[in-house]
């Protein structure tokens, strides 16, 4: 509770900061409108559109508190920019947290942005580049690696750079004033519970990204049949300078039944390549287990 209620303050703080405190809290408005004239093909099937690319307007804030720990919140809002219409849910992430020499806490809505980040597709996006307009035909974090990157009613933690380690781990928890669920398997959000831990490498500096990470889901009642259990993943990267590479493997674990796969297996490999200090190429190929087809492989690659 403690916690919590100094966190809610920097909240308050970031909302209505006097003048005369503005040398020891800051807060910071970023965004992006990311808008693209698309082409997609599937099969026979031809369509030319507008698409808006996660674009997001944020808040956040640093309150110093003293002692050295510092209160820490933001607000992140999705915008579709083709339309004008925020994204659902609206938020990409809400929290308030607090910082020092131990690390960072947050609460809330986490997402990637957020100041402890989400331990899985933290050493995801710390190891491996994507081509970003891709028509989401080639969606790599949240389609093929599960990534677990945005989850509501969390709390995670970081920890500072310890001999050129980073920990993190996060925990989903039950929201207030849910209903029990009266239905046994049919899963209500109070039904649901999600942890993840990851350890990465090379966050202090360095050529060389090692990143190692695991999650699990639990559920009232049990698993039903095809519903994901758990997950590990494994991700490295290498620096040679001009060009960069990297690659992963993950596995998925599953309910599966006679016509599914219990154990559904991902591989990356990718480089990137620095032409001017501004530019680069890049290209990334990928096989993954199809869950639904015991003998379904999915296969993708992106360059650009």
């Amino acid at each position: 509770m403690k916690l919590k209620m100094i966190c809610l303050a920097a909240v308050a703080a970031g909302a209505i900061t006097p003048v005369a405190a503005l040398a020891q809290s800051t807060v910071t408005i970023y965004g992006r409108m990311d808008t693209s004239f698309e082409n997609s093909k599937t099969g026979s099937l031809s369509q030319t559109l507008i698409t808006g690319n996660a674009s997001r307007l944020g808040f956040k804030g640093v309150e110093d508190l003293g002692g050295g720990l510092k209160a820490l919140f933001g607000l992140e809002m999705g915008i579709s920019s083709d339309t004008g219409a925020s994204s659902s849910p609206m938020y990409r992430n809400s929290y308030v947290g607090i910082g020092g020499d131990f690390g960072v806490v947050n609460i809330g809505r986490i997402d990637s942005a957020a100041p402890s980040r989400t331990p899985i597709y933290a050493i995801l996006s710390r190891n491996v580049e994507y081509v970003i307009h891709d028509a989401g035909a080639t969606a790599i974090g949240t389609s093929i690696f599960n990534a677990r990157t945005r989850v509501s009613n969390a709390i995670g933690y970081a920890s500072p750079v310890i001999g050129n380690f980073v920990f993190r781990a996060g925990h989903y928890l039950n929201g207030e004033g849910l209903a029990e669920n009266p239905a046994g398997p049919i899963r209500f959000e109070s039904d649901y519970k999600q942890t993840d831990v990851s350890i990465s490498y090379g966050e202090g500096g360095g050529p060389l990204g090692l990143g190692f990470g695991y999650g699990s889901d639990s559920k009232r009642g049990g698993a039903l049949l095809n519903d994901f259990k758990s997950k590990w993943m494994l991700v490295g990267s290498y620096d040679f300078g001009e060009v960069r590479a990297w690659a992963v493997y993950n596995r998925d674990n599953f309910a599966g039944g006679p016509l599914s796969r219990s154990k559904v297996d991902a591989q990356m490999i990718g480089a990137s390549w620095d032409l001017t200090p501004t530019s680069k190429i890049m290209g990334n190929y990928i096989r993954k287990d199809v869950q639904s087809d015991p003998a379904g492989k999915l296969k993708r690659f992106q360059a650009g």
